[in-house]
C-alpha cells in the first residue's frame, strides 16, 4: 500500500474542501444577515439551538421515510456539489476582477539565453553540418523543452494554489462590498456591519499575501529553470565545441536582461488580456482606414 500517496491524497482533499468551505461559510454568514434564521448574538454562527432543531427535524423525517444509506450519501454528495459550484463561481468571477496576475512563460524567460547559445553551438561546427549533428542539436532542444515542462509541473500546484486564493479573495471582497451597499440601502441586514468590514479586511490581506506569494513562486520557478538550462548548455558545449567557443558559451549564458516573473494585467473574456483586445481593435481600425483610403476617389 502506498502510504505516502494516500497521505498526499488526503492532504489534497483537505485543501480542496477547506477552500470551498471557507467560501461557502462566508457567503452563508453574509446572507444570514438578510434572512431571519435565529439569534446570532452568541457568535459568528446562528443560534446553536436552532441548528440542533433543524438537524433533529431532518433526522425525524429520514426515520419516518426510511431513508437508506444511499439516500444519505446522495444528500451528502449534493451538499458537496453545491459548495463546489459556489467555489467555482467565486473562482471564475475572481479571475476577471482586476488586477489579475499573469506569470511569465518559461520559454520566454530563457529566450535571451537560448538564442545566443544556439548561435554559438552552430558556429562551433562551421558552415557545414552533418545530418547527425543537426539531429543532435534538435534532440538537445527537445531536452530543453522537457526541462521547461518539468519545471513548470514542479511549481504548478504551488502557483495554482496561491492563484486560486488570490482570485477568491478578490471575489469575496466584491461580494461583501455589494452586500454591504445593499444592506445600507435596504436596511434589511440584521447582523453587525462591522463583520462585513472584517470580512473585507481579511479578504484584502489574503489578496495581498497571495499576490506576493505568486510573484515569489514565479521568481523561484524562473530562477530554477534558468539555472538548469544554463548548466545544460555549458555541459553540452564541453563535448561539442572547442575551448575558445566554450568561453563564448559562458558569456552567452549570462542573462542579458532582468525579468519580471509576473505582471498585473486586466483579463478580458475570449481575448485573454486587455492588451490583446486593444491591439486587435487597433489592427481592425488601421485596416479600415487603409480600406477607406483605397476606396477614396483621387483628388482632381
Amino acid at each position: 500500500m502506498d502510504v505516502e500517496g494516500l497521505l498526499q491524497s488526503v492532504i489534497r482533499f483537505s485543501n480542496f474542501m477547506t477552500s470551498r468551505l471557507v467560501v461557502s461559510g462566508v457567503v452563508f454568514y453574509v446572507l444570514s444577515g438578510f434572512t431571519d434564521i435565529g439569534s446570532t448574538t452568541e457568535g459568528f454562527l446562528p443560534d446553536a439551538d436552532l441548528l440542533n432543531e433543524v438537524v433533529q427535524n431532518y433526522q425525524t423525517i429520514f426515520d419516518l421515510l426510511g431513508v437508506s444509506d444511499f439516500a444519505l450519501l446522495l444528500i451528502f454528495f449534493l451538499f458537496l456539489t453545491t459548495i463546489h459550484l459556489l467555489y467555482i463561481a467565486f473562482n471564475r468571477v475572481g479571475e476577471y476582477l482586476p488586477p489579475a496576475i499573469s506569470p511569465l512563460s518559461g520559454w520566454d524567460a530563457i529566450d535571451d539565453v537560448t538564442l545566443t547559445a544556439f548561435d554559438v553551438l552552430r558556429e562551433a561546427r562551421g558552415e557545414e553540418h552533418t545530418d547527425d549533428e543537426n539531429q543532435r542539436l534538435y534532440e538537445f532542444k527537445k531536452k530543453l523543452r522537457e526541462i521547461e515542462k518539468s519545471t513548470e509541473a514542479a511549481f504548478h500546484d504551488e502557483i495554482e494554489g496561491v492563484s486560486a486564493a488570490y482570485r477568491i479573495a478578490k471575489a469575496l471582497m466584491l461580494f461583501t462590498i455589494v452586500a454591504g451597499v445593499y444592506a445600507l440601502i435596504s436596511g434589511t441586514y440584521t447582523n453587525d456591519l462591522k463583520i462585513l468590514l472584517l470580512i473585507i479586511g481579511l479578504s484584502l490581506l489574503t489578496a495581498l499575501y497571495s499576490a506576493f506569494a505568486i510573484f515569489r513562486a514565479n521568481y523561484e520557478r524562473i530562477g530554477s529553470l534558468r539555472q538548469e538550462v544554463i548548466s545544460q548548455f555549458l555541459e553540452f558545449a564541453r563535448i561539442w565545441a572547442p575551448a575558445s567557443y566554450q568561453q563564448r558559451m559562458e558569456r552567452a549564458c549570462m542573462p542579458s536582461r532582468d525579468l519580471r516573473p509576473a505582471k498585473f494585467v486586466v483579463m478580458v473574456p475570449v481575448y485573454g488580456t486587455l492588451d490583446a483586445l486593444v491591439a486587435d481593435l487597433r489592427r481592425i481600425r488601421q485596416s479600415r482606414l487603409r480600406r477607406k483610403a483605397r476606396l477614396r476617389p483621387p483628388a482632381n
